[in-house]
């Protein structure tokens, strides 16, 4: 599910106008252009972009439409057919799902449904795909899975609701653009999945990043609420973030969701890494080494910025500075999984090593912690980390 348009044969001069074209588009349409350095990316919502990218003397627009709805493909194929008659020039427009040729909508809408059902298919019957990124179009973390429970991009589900819940009414669970306008359905979906996917809240004062964020949160849903005043919206959440930000409430007479909204940066995730799959909260701050080949993870902050462990982690052996002292401890059996952990105090920190083994794969860790009451929560967070497709 994807659309391309493809602008052939342009010189510099053609290029900057093309770039002029799609801002003004972008301001029409209300949607955000940013520079990337190697591309330009316009943030449509939080699961659809458009991607562009210069290749000598063509310039290519891309978007991935699948997870972020019918309603966004049609958006796409409306943008880009504007640039075309805007535009003088040799062009060639990519569509997958044929949108572009009948601009039929509704047909649109069943090729997604149709989608949805081989989706839930999948997580009924296959183990392995649920490990998979199906909730996001790019991710480096997963919910981790809950007993009995689906996950979607707005929250997890009881799995026999989800089994047999009609696919019209299960669209807005994993799509954010599921009708023809951005309705008040799009904007409500918008902020969901942007409060389970940056998971602001507790840590949302941590950078500008999460302040941006949180405030987009809260943009879209005064705007959901301006359009359907009955629309029941996450408004716990919401206060909490107008509250943090010291903006102006909105939403005291907005109904309510009988559910909280899911953040799942705020628990514990799969960070993914390599292959792997390491545990520990979402909003940790995530950074890679280079020359060790590591992940590394830092978290929760305290008021005066300083965190309270870290988390590195790695395939390969380097990171331990002791591995013959960690062999030769006894290992834990956890689920198929050998672990082998040492610990001990070394100038004033906490050091927590663990050697993970399944199978023919193995996972290093070298862990440092202020207290030392911190370190039951670091090897479990251990012992739930391991491999995809176990």
């Amino acid at each position: 599910m994807y659309v391309q348009l493809i602008c052939k044969d342009r010189n510099e001069k053609e290029m900057n106008e093309l770039y002029e074209v799609l801002g003004a588009l972008c301001e029409r349409e209300g949607v955000q252009i940013e520079d990337r350095g190697a591309s330009v990316e316009i943030l449509v919502c939080p699961q659809g972009k458009i991607v562009v990218t210069e290749d000598d003397m063509t310039m290519v627009m891309t978007a991935n439409t699948r997870h972020a709805g019918a309603g966004f493909h049609a958006f796409v194929v409306d943008l880009f057919k504007d640039i075309e008659e805007e535009v003088p020039g040799e062009y060639e427009l990519i569509d997958d799902l044929e949108y572009a040729n009948d601009e039929d909508f509704h047909r649109l809408h069943h090729v997604y449904e149709n989608e949805l059902d081989y989706i839930r298919k999948l997580l009924l019957t296959d183990p392995a795909f649920r490990q998979k990124n199906y909730l996001y179009d790019e991710t480096y973390f997963l919910p981790m899975e809950k007993e009995n429970r689906v996950l979607t991009s707005i929250g997890d589900m009881d799995r026999d609701t989800f089994m047999h819940k009609e696919l019209h009414d299960l669209m807005d669970a994993f799509y954010v653009w599921n009708d023809w306008d951005r309705d008040a359905r799009f904007y409500r979906n918008a902020a969901l999945t942007l409060l389970a996917k940056e998971g602001v809240g507790a840590y949302t004062n941590m950078n500008e990043q999460t302040k941006k964020v949180a405030n987009e949160v809260c943009d879209d849903l005064e705007i959901a609420h301006e359009k359907d005043p009955e629309l029941p919206l996450p408004v716990k959440e919401y206060t909490e973030l107008v509250d943090l930000l010291g903006r102006e409430n909105k939403l005291k007479d907005a109904p309510k969701m009988e559910k909280d909204a899911i953040q799942y940066r705020t628990e514990d995730v799969y960070h993914l890494f390599d292959d792997a799959r390491i545990v520990a909260p979402g909003a940790a701050e995530r950074s890679y080494d280079p020359i060790t080949k590591s992940v590394n993870l830092m978290a929760p902050y305290t008021d005066d910025g300083q965190w309270s462990w870290l988390i590195q982690a790695s395939t390969h052996p380097d990171i331990v500075t002791n591995r013959k002292a960690l062999e030769e401890q006894e290992p834990e059996l956890v689920d198929g999984k050998s672990i082998w952990f040492d610990d001990w105090m070394e100038d004033g920190y906490y050091v927590l090593e663990a050697m993970l083994r399944y199978d023919n794969r193995t996972l290093y860790f070298h862990d440092v912690a202020v207290s030392e009451r911190e370190i039951p929560y670091l090897k479990q967070c251990v012992r739930q980390s391991g491999f995809m497709n176990e």
